[in-house]
C-alpha cells in the first residue's frame, strides 16, 4: 500500500512529466524493451546534461530520458521512439522508485 509520501509524489511526478515531458496526445512515445511489444508510455528528454555517478564524479551526458516506472521498467537495449527519432537506452543513471533516468544513444 502506497505511502502518503508516495502519493504526494507521484502526483508532483504528473506534473513533472505533464509541463516538460512529450506530449503523449501528439506526440504517442512508446518504449520496446528487448524481445518485447511496443507500448505507450511517458518520457521527459533532456540534452548536454552533467549527472553525478556514485563515485561523486561528474560526467556529461548527451541525451538523457526520465521514463515513469509504473509504465516502463527500462532494460539496457530498449528502444525508445519520440517524433525526433529512436534512441537506445545504454546506461542506467539512477532511479527513485517512480521514475528512472537513462543514457541513450541514437539509434541510426
Amino acid at each position: 500500500m502506497p505511502s502518503d509520501f508516495d502519493r504526494l509524489m507521484r502526483r508532483a511526478d504528473d506534473s513533472l512529466f505533464r509541463v516538460f515531458g512529450e506530449d503523449r496526445a501528439t506526440c504517442k512515445p512508446t518504449y520496446v524493451a528487448p524481445g518485447s511489444i511496443p507500448v505507450p508510455c511517458e518520457v521527459i528528454l533532456a540534452r548536454n546534461v552533467t549527472v553525478a555517478g556514485a563515485d561523486g564524479l561528474f560526467r556529461p551526458v548527451r541525451v538523457l530520458a526520465e521514463l515513469r516506472c509504473h509504465q516502463v521498467q527500462g532494460r539496457r537495449g530498449g528502444i525508445l521512439t519520440v517524433p525526433e527519432g529512436r534512441f537506445k537506452l545504454a546506461e542506467p543513471i539512477d532511479s527513485d522508485g517512480l521514475v528512472e533516468r537513462w543514457e541513450l544513444l541514437e539509434v541510426t
